[in-house]
C-alpha cells in the first residue's frame, strides 16, 4: 500500500502477528497442526530435491548425446516440445518445475489427509471477536 507510512504498516504487520497468536490460542489443536504440517512440509521438500536434483553438466552432456542419436524427425519433436530452447537451458529449469509439481502434489495430499481445526467459519467468527477486544 504505497499511501500507508511506514509506521501504519509497522502496526499493521504487528496486528497481524498478534492475530495469528490469537487464533493459534483460541483453536485447539492449531499449534499441534502447524507444527506437525511445518514438519511434513520440510520433509516433503527434501524427498523432493532427491527426487528431483538439479542436473550436472554430464546429465546434460549425456541427455544432449542421446537426443544428438535420435532419428532427425524424433530430435525436431523434442526441440518443438520445448520451442528450440537449448537443452542445456531446458533441462534445469524442467527440473524444477518436477519439483515444484512434487511438492505441491504431496502438499495438498498431506493437507487433504489432516485438515485443520480452523474452519473459515472458525476463523471469521475469532478474527471479528479479536477485532472487537483490539479496539480498532
Amino acid at each position: 500500500m504505497p499511501n500507508q507510512t511506514h509506521s501504519a504498516r509497522h502496526e499493521q504487520g504487528g496486528r497481524g502477528e498478534a492475530l495469528e497468536a490469537y487464533l493459534l490460542e483460541h483453536t485447539p489443536g492449531l499449534r499441534e497442526h502447524d507444527a506437525a504440517q511445518h514438519r511434513a512440509f520440510l520433509q516433503i521438500e527434501e524427498d523432493a530435491y532427491r527426487r528431483h536434483s538439479d542436473p550436472t553438466p554430464d546429465d546434460i552432456a549425456a541427455a544432449e548425446a542421446a537426443e544428438a542419436a535420435l532419428p532427425s524427425r524424433k530430435r525436431t519433436e523434442a526441440q518443438l516440445r520445448r520451442s528450440f530452447v537449448p537443452l542445456a537451458i531446458h533441462l534445469p529449469s524442467e527440473v524444477k518445475r518436477s519439483r515444484k509439481r512434487f511438492v505441491q502434489r504431496h502438499q495438498r495430499a498431506w493437507n487433504r489427509a489432516n485438515p485443520t481445526a480452523l474452519t473459515w467459519e472458525l476463523e471469521r467468527t475469532l478474527t471479528a471477536d479479536f477485532m472487537k477486544a483490539d479496539g480498532r
